[in-house]
């Protein structure tokens, strides 16, 4: 069981091995608050994301329908205490690291906020090396990121994640902060218990898209907003989920719908460089598609390579280092780190940007997880 004293600990510690990634992450978060607040100070930024910290905490809903959610307003305040003692964070820090971009959402993009960042994960139930993911992080040169991590919930459960696209998104009547990760490791056991306790808990969390792969593989491609939840199903254990594109027809709909309402409230044209880079979206989840079917023909560590770092000037780009949008326009996203992990060997190869050089230029020292258990 969770226990508060115990949560302060296993957070204290946790935080204090993993300080510097923590703090960077933290001031990353509160530079993106400074680039959208212009005027406001860092200081009031922070006080500003303390209060809704205390606000979310404050809001614990109906635990009959959330009963895994009784106590959870002491384990998040030890385990946020754990955190703050563990890293050393200052103030701000401190309020960023347990907002996250709540706040942001909420407050800050109104009607015309946004997604605005890619990342692609591909599974193969089945290859030389048995079941292998694969995971772009596709994001600016600024946000930073470390070696690849074991991609699970618990050791029944593989997920990975990336951005939704949701253009001025519906808010929720829900705030409280449930840290749906937890619960999931903590209950789910099969894709199909992932699923129900996602649909359950809809109204918590923010923008994003989900795979999710149980033992039996299982796989389910998620697409979610602050209130809803799409669904896609694959029968035969390969499956794929790309960012800032949807498929499932009624989520898509939705996505639709806020992307022209979007548009009419900045009053752009339907032609500019949002709908082509929605569009260029929409292309790489097709080409994903097509080089699916082609690999299940024929699965290997090469083929799956190939896909997640694909540049072909005639197909598409599922790799990207800050590629022009449309000629003139602004960049696309920079892939940051490629890595594939052999789920039953325990280990991960992984390529990551250095310098000047894109990141599929620069591989880097295979990660093993000695202390988990394999997939397969």
């Amino acid at each position: 069981m969770w226990t508060i004293s115990e949560t302060y600990e296993q957070a204290r510690r946790a935080s204090e091995k993993d300080a510097d990634m923590i703090r960077r992450t933290a001031e990353h978060t509160l530079d993106t608050y400074l680039a959208h607040m212009p005027g406001i100070t860092r200081e009031e930024i922070g006080r500003r994301l303390l209060e809704s910290n205390r606000e979310r905490l404050d809001a614990v809903p109906d635990l009959n329908t959330y009963p895994e959610l009784r106590g959870m307003r002491e384990i998040l305040d030890a385990e946020w205490r754990g955190i703050r003692d563990g890293a050393k964070l200052d103030d701000e820090q401190w309020a960023a690291r347990c907002n996250g971009n709540f706040y942001m959402h909420c407050h800050v993009y109104g009607e015309v906020g946004k997604e605005d960042h890619g990342c692609t994960c591909i599974y193969f139930p089945e290859s030389e090396h048995g079941s292998i993911l694969a995971v772009n992080l596709d994001t600016n040169l600024e946000e930073p990121y470390g070696p690849p991590e074991w991609p699970t919930w618990n050791e029944h459960i593989i997920v990975g994640g990336v951005s939704s696209g949701i253009w001025g998104d519906e808010p929720s009547p829900e705030i409280f902060p449930a840290p749906k990760d937890k619960i999931l490791g903590r209950y789910a056991r099969s894709t199909d218990e992932a699923i129900e306790i996602l649909d359950r808990y809809k109204l918590f969390g923010r923008p994003g898209n989900l795979l999710i792969v149980d033992r039996n593989h299982n796989i389910a491609m998620v697409e979610m907003s602050a209130c809803r939840i799409g669904v896609r199903r694959s029968n035969d254990g390969f499956g794929f989920i790309t960012a800032m594109t949807a498929e499932e027809p009624t989520f898509r709909a939705y996505l639709d719908k806020t992307r022209d309402a979007s548009l009419k409230a900045r009053d752009l044209p339907e032609d500019c460089d949002d709908t082509t880079y929605w569009k260029k979206c929409d292309q790489r989840r097709e080409l994903l598609n097509e080089m699916l079917d082609e690999a299940r023909q024929n699965p290997t560590l090469e083929k799956l390579r190939s896909m997640i770092q694909c540049r072909d000037p005639k197909r598409g780009f599922v790799c990207y280092d800050g590629d022009p949008i449309q000629p003139g326009g602004p960049p696309l996203e920079w892939t940051m780190r490629t890595a594939i992990w052999m789920l039953n060997e325990k280990k991960a190869i992984w390529w990551s940007k250095e310098g000047d050089a894109p990141s599929w230029e620069t591989r880097m020292s295979d990660v093993e997880f000695k202390e988990v258990l394999p997939w397969d």
